[in-house]
């Protein structure tokens, strides 16, 4: 359990961080962190801390098709828990 929190943190720090510097090329006008490899990031744990920069930088809450992908993600993993732990 100690592995899966450590995880789980280090998870969501990357994906607040890449969140952040997706953020920061769009505003140069630079070239841009795909969105699957932010949707990816979100789907392999790091969906809250990619909820926090979506909020906090208010950065990619306008595309619809983005929020669609990453609200489904987080469906996915809230019913996965579910499941999890109601055996």
């Amino acid at each position: 359990m100690k592995y899966l929190f450590f995880y789980l943190l280090v998870v969501n720090y990357l994906a607040f961080a890449l969140f952040a510097y997706d953020k920061e090329k769009a505003q140069k006008k630079a070239r841009r962190v795909p969105e699957k490899n932010l949707l990816m990031l979100c789907f392999i744990g790091g969906s809250f801390g990619g909820w926090i920069a979506m909020n906090k930088l208010r950065h990619k809450t306008a595309k619809s098709s983005f929020k669609m992908q990453f609200y489904a993600i987080v469906v996915v993993q809230l019913l996965i828990l579910v499941f999890v732990f109601r055996r």
